[in-house]
């Protein structure tokens, strides 16, 4: 029972992701326009920029920002406290374009305090958030405010772009091309078709103002602003959409160190996260959203099983030898699964991409491997840490954080 669990939930998983993603791709993009969308108004947008010690790289960001294909937007950079010269950069880059507008935060509080901050501040009735070191496409703000000023989009809440990985030199920037396509792509896709988005993505996303101010904005004590916000929005029937077309580039870890402390801080928010809203559960008007918190408790328990399985494996292995036979045809089916998941994923990518995406194809091999072992450990590490986290976050701790590594390539 213990090994058919450890073998059919991800194997299972992967076919529900490859299903939705075609019935997504089938319905929404198909025949989905790939110039930009005429759009029937303009409205403002504010660009919300958080930083924290960013001062290498904003040059380059906001730089870029201003070159965007909307003829209504502001940039807002919020220094969370920075000890570097991101003061000075954002200042100086202010007085050369007045669409730049400069938050100095004197104490660092976190990136959930900052974007509070920025929607107080902001002009914009929709809100844009980007990381320091994220390059928008030219064309992403028409395609998010599309969603916003379409016919019958009252309800739309929020609308999470399509980041992509911009160094691809090294075997981990490689893998996380594939990652963020035959992953976190499908999974988009997928929920959207069922409904309910698990979490917008925090490098980019937009806000409709007025749906963040219902929910209660940003909450300033949990390390994955991202995920907190899509369940606060979702709980109060705000709808959330996925534009793959919305590129978005940003740097990812390089360095195995680095992906780790990544990983266990995406895997303690969303920890986080379900120990906060453990109340769908029996809330009738969130029904839609216990399917979301399920399969996440189903994922930490699998995490849980599977690295007692490994010390088992082992354990057994050094009085017995190791049952090489299970172990090979397991690993044999979950290899050749997530190579199909991945040729399926980049076949629907495909076309948003000049760079050939078949040729980190191979690579996905190393995807099961690597990063659900890592995947495993993290999630162990985080749930008892997330736990004392929420412990401690009664006595009004803020989520504080550092600048990434944005690995070798940089």
């Amino acid at each position: 029972m213990l090994h058919s669990f450890l073998f059919l939930y991800p194997f299972v998983m992967s076919i529900v992701w490859m299903v939705g993603g075609c019935v997504y791709a089938w319905r929404r993009e198909r025949h989905a326009c790939h110039e930009p969308p005429d759009l029937p108004e303009t409205p403002l947008v504010s660009i919300l920029v958080p930083c924290h010690n960013e001062g290498d790289v904003l040059e380059d960001t906001i730089g870029k920002m201003l070159h965007l294909d909307y003829p209504a937007y502001e940039i807002v950079a919020l220094n969370d406290g920075s000890t570097d010269d991101t003061r000075a950069v954002l200042e100086r880059m202010a007085e050369q374009d007045a669409r730049v507008r400069v938050v100095n935060l004197p104490v660092q509080r976190g990136k959930a305090h900052a974007l509070n901050a920025g929607l107080v501040v902001s002009r914009g009735e929709i809100l844009v958030t980007v990381d320091a070191d994220a390059v928008l496409a030219k064309d992403a703000l028409r395609y998010l405010v599309w969603h916003f000023v379409s016919p019958g989009s009252e309800r739309v809440g929020a609308v999470t772009g399509n980041p992509r990985i911009r160094n691809r030199g090294t075997l981990l920037g490689k893998i996380q091309v594939l990652e963020y396509a035959s992953i976190i792509g499908l999974i988009k896709r997928t929920q959207r078709v069922l409904g309910k988005l698990m979490t917008v993505s925090g490098v980019i996303a937009a806000f409709r103002k007025r749906a963040l101010v219902d929910c209660g904005m940003w909450d300033e004590d949990l390390v994955t602003d991202d995920i907190a916000v899509s369940w606060k929005l979702e709980r109060r029937a705000w709808d959330i959409r996925y534009e793959p077309r919305a590129l978005c580039f940003m740097w990812a870890p390089e360095r195995l160190a680095s992906l780790i402390r990544q990983r266990a801080r995406w895997a303690q928010g969303g920890v986080e996260v379900l120990i906060r809203n453990a109340s769908v559960l029996w809330t009738w008007k969130n029904r839609r959203m216990i399917p979301l918190y399920i399969e996440e408790v189903l994922s930490i328990i699998w995490s849980y099983l599977w690295v007692l399985n490994l010390v088992w494996i082992v354990l057994l292995g050094v009085v017995h030898g190791v049952p090489w036979t299970f172990v090979a045809e397991a690993g044999t089916w979950l290899g050749l699964t997530s190579l199909v998941q991945t040729s399926v994923a980049l076949w629907i990518e495909q076309k948003y991409e000049r760079d050939p995406l078949w040729r980190y194809d191979f690579y996905a091999i190393w995807y099961p491997a690597a990063y659900w072992m890592i995947g495993a450990f993290v999630v162990v590490w985080s749930v008892p840490k997330a736990c004392w986290s929420m412990w401690a976050a009664r006595r009004g701790r803020y989520a504080t954080w550092q600048s990434p590594d944005r690995g070798v390539s940089a």
